[in-house]
């Protein structure tokens, strides 16, 4: 199925690489113009750098999506550019190392809060101010697995050797 996006802006965070960076490029493949965000500054650049240099309409922008701040003046400078929003790929998201619960600090909790919940979060909400004033709009948020379901270590899947 070939969807069409021209004269639409698509933002996309975490587009600094991966997933992100693959949907940036479908978005201005089919026509639309794209805003990259990430909060790798260079990683953000150089793939804007080179979609333009492909006759796409791109915009770079370093965004840490934990800072609401950024994230008000990202949508702010996505609509100063291009004059509108018209879809969202909240994609940006960090993991932490692999621990137990147990061993995990409240600094790595904290910091995967921020940005994977309360980031995706303070996007839609700057997002959908956007959409609201314009009467149209789509947002899409991007979850790993991790976001639908839990794991257990095998540690702690094998059967109690006494009963209590």
């Amino acid at each position: 199925m070939n969807i069409s996006f021209e004269n639409k802006v698509a933002l996309v965070t975490g587009a600094g690489s991966g997933l992100g960076l693959a949907t940036a490029k479908a978005f201005a493949e089919a026509g639309a113009s794209v805003v990259l965000a990430d909060t790798n500054e260079k990683a953000v650049r150089s793939a804007a750098e080179e979609l333009s240099a492909q006759g796409h309409k791109a915009l770079a922008i370093q965004c840490d999506v934990a800072d609401d701040t950024q994230i008000e003046a990202m949508v702010e400078r996505t609509v100063a550019y291009f004059g509108r929003l018209d879809a969202a790929y909240n994609n940006a998201g960090v993991q932490n190392v692999a621990v137990e619960a147990a061993d995990t600090t409240r600094e790595d909790f904290d910091r995967v809060i921020s940005i994977n919940l309360r980031g995706v979060w303070s996007c839609m909400k700057f997002e959908l101010r956007q959409m609201l004033k314009q009467r149209s709009g789509a947002i899409v948020n991007c979850s790993s697995i991790g976001g639908l379901v839990g794991g257990a270590s095998a540690e702690h899947t094998r059967p109690p050797s006494t009963a209590c």
